[in-house]
């Protein structure tokens, strides 16, 4: 018998999701190496642009490596695959891809909706043109609250982004509210 309780996220008890705690709850390796075209396609609608983004020779005499990425870019090149040549085609009705978010998708909580509180991003190194970025997922802490939408807790999830050489690019910090709603008639 089919649930009309809406979903969002791994199914599981509060000790589940505790054990989680201080672990690596997923591993995202960027599909693409980091390339001129999806620089430009990026900056493009922002109408924005900076020659260490597009010229060699003044990226080097700026004291960098070679030509390199916007830092923000560090979450497009850590994405992986959504689907590639011998996957399922999709069909109406399929649960639709998800971006890594494994604090909801890959840790079992006994909480059926969520949403993105905050995100902060710091940036260590530039993303040079071809390098190859991997996200390391970590649950580094789980606070229970209530709030008007609902009881639950504060996932915080920190990503570290590493490049081929295992330097890291950046760390983000985003906390999820993993909750249950509050019924209608409640509060």
């Amino acid at each position: 018998m089919a649930s009309d309780k809406p979903s969002w996220g791994m199914q599981g008890t509060w000790e589940q999701a505790l054990s989680y705690v201080g672990k690596v709850v997923g591993v995202s390796k960027g599909a693409d190496a980091v390339d001129a075209s999806s620089v430009r396609r990026w900056l493009e609608p922002k109408e924005f642009t900076c020659p260490l983004f597009t010229d060699e020779q003044a990226a080097i005499a700026s004291g960098l490596e070679g030509k390199i990425a916007p830092s923000a870019m560090a979450m497009t090149f850590g994405q992986p695959t959504h689907w590639q040549a011998g996957d399922k085609r999709f069909e109406i009705g399929d649960a639709p891809i998800q971006i890594p978010i494994p604090v909801i998708f890959d840790v079992p909580a006994p909480f059926s909706l969520s949403f993105a509180t905050s995100m902060e991003m710091e940036f260590f190194k530039p993303l040079y043109h071809g390098d190859v970025v991997t996200i390391t997922h970590e649950l580094v802490s789980l606070v229970e609250k209530e709030l008007r939408v609902g009881k639950g807790a504060f996932f915080k999830q920190k990503d570290t982004y590493t490049n081929q050489n295992d330097e890291i690019v950046a760390v983000g910090i985003l906390d999820i509210f993993r909750f249950n709603p509050v019924s209608k008639g409640e509060g």
